[in-house]
């Protein structure tokens, strides 16, 4: 099967017009129609349905996008650094991430970088932003996707904005088309993360800022136990959605957003000055990232806002990320 037509195939899928698709890929729009019509026919099944507004996927349509996105991503990388010497470097390198954003991050990550660097060992450490700090200070951690922290020790970037929901147990009345008052919060048994950078950070200045006393009544460090307690009718947590989805997919968990105000975080890459990769490796691994929380956060697998920044916070010279 032509591969450029799966990507002609996916490219519509992402914009949701064969018009916009085209213009994306530099290709006329009946040419590009065509190309759609001859894959329908390869496949023996319809892909899209057309209506007035653009084009959606079918069912079929949503199992082939879900099934080659990432591997026909992962050739191109590869063929794209095939010829080139990074393709030959031999080292390790370690990535920290929060929980929240691992589950959502780390295997779609480390299959683009793995297509792009066949002969380096990618390893993921999954910890609170406090300790990755501390790793990462202690030259035991390369890189880190971390909520923003006040360091001159190490360099920023912003990558997304994720809105926090309410999540609470399989029987609880929580609805997504039901906000809930932050001000609630406070009559709620909370289940909250024990570090006080993050979530914790963003609920306790919140409610300092309205004057509201909110309190925990379970803290603890790994999200799994969190959500377990919550499903247990213990109590209530504040979470993104990309933390949550399975679970209130599966009914284990259900959740409503916040309001009056919404609540969000931030997360970004983070390196301290003392990072030891080659400069063109380091640019690379940087590009990629972006590339693929890009990816993520417009294709709906990651729901939250891809808002990268233009320089490093604070104003260091930016290494190559």
């Amino acid at each position: 099967m032509d591969t450029h037509r799966l990507k002609y195939f996916l490219r519509i899928a992402e914009e949701g017009s064969i018009s916009r698709a085209a213009a994306v890929l530099g290709v006329a729009q009946p040419a590009l129609s065509r190309q759609i019509r001859l894959l329908e026919e390869d496949l023996g099944i319809v892909l899209f349905h057309r209506t007035r507004r653009g084009v959606h996927l079918t069912e079929e349509g949503e199992r082939l996008r879900s099934s080659t996105a990432a591997p026909l991503r992962q050739l191109e990388l590869a063929v794209r650094y095939a010829g080139s010497p990074l393709a030959r470097i031999e080292r390790g390198l370690l990535f920290g991430m929060v929980p929240t954003a691992a589950g959502v991050l780390a295997a779609p990550l480390l299959a683009t970088l793995s297509a792009a660097f066949p002969n380096v060992h990618f390893r993921v450490a999954v910890a609170e932003t406090d300790e990755l700090v501390q790793r990462m200070l202690k030259g035991a951690i390369d890189l880190a996707v971390i909520n923003p922290v006040s360091d001159d020790r190490l360099f920023y970037r912003h990558l997304v904005v994720e809105d926090l929901v309410l999540v609470g147990g399989p029987t609880s009345d929580l609805s997504p088309t039901s906000p809930v008052c932050f001000s609630d919060l406070a009559t709620l048994p909370l289940v909250m993360p024990s570090a006080a950078t993050g979530i914790r950070n963003t609920l306790e200045n919140t409610a300092l800022r309205l004057k509201v006393g909110i309190t925990a009544r379970f803290s603890t460090d790994s999200l799994e136990v969190a959500k377990n307690l919550v499903e247990a009718g213990l109590g209530y947590t504040v979470l993104p959605p990309a933390a949550c989805g399975a679970d209130v997919d599966a009914g284990r968990l259900r959740c409503a957003p916040i309001c009056e105000p919404e609540i969000s975080h931030q997360l970004g890459v983070a390196a301290t000055a003392a990072l030891e990769l080659p400069r063109e490796f380091a640019t690379k691994i940087g590009i990629l990232l972006r590339e693929e929380v890009a990816r993520l956060t417009k294709s709906g697998f990651w729901a939250a806002r891809f808002e990268p920044s233009h320089s490093w916070d604070p104003n260091f010279p930016e290494p190559q990320l």
